[in-house]
């Protein structure tokens, strides 16, 4: 792949200049976020298939970290926290404000058993070490 890009001031391009070379530099990143999705597929395959969660290749380190998510039922959580005047707080299934009541002690893990399921996403980082 080659990507010539200019280094000159967008202020002082030509409009059509500009145009043009934002059109090259969405393509190029729609052409990296594939290729990055097709190698990161291979990654994560490698790490399920050896049972590993970090690969370091010379100075370079991959880190795969497990985070679990909770797919909220909405029909059971939203009377529930009716009931409790806490709907208010929430207004939607939103991950994070339901984290923040069950941390602030509005609520409990035990209480809202059943009301989600869980789903083991990977996220993967690369540092250089």
């Amino acid at each position: 792949m080659e990507l010539d890009i200019s280094e000159q001031d967008p202020e002082e391009m030509d409009l059509a200049d500009v145009a043009l070379e934002y059109e090259e530099l969405v393509s190029a990143i729609s052409i990296l976020e594939k290729r990055r999705e097709e190698l990161r597929a291979r990654i994560m395959d490698t790490f399920e298939e050896k049972e590993i969660d970090v690969l370091r290749v010379g100075d370079v380190e991959l880190r795969r970290h497990r985070a679990d998510w909770k797919l909220w039922h909405i029909n059971r959580l939203k009377p529930y926290l009716m009931e409790r005047e806490l709907w208010e707080m929430v207004e939607s299934v939103d991950r994070k404000n339901l984290s923040n009541l069950i941390k602030k002690g509005f609520l409990t893990e035990e209480e809202l058993k059943g009301m989600y399921d869980v789903e083991t996403r990977y996220s993967l980082r690369v540092n250089r070490v």
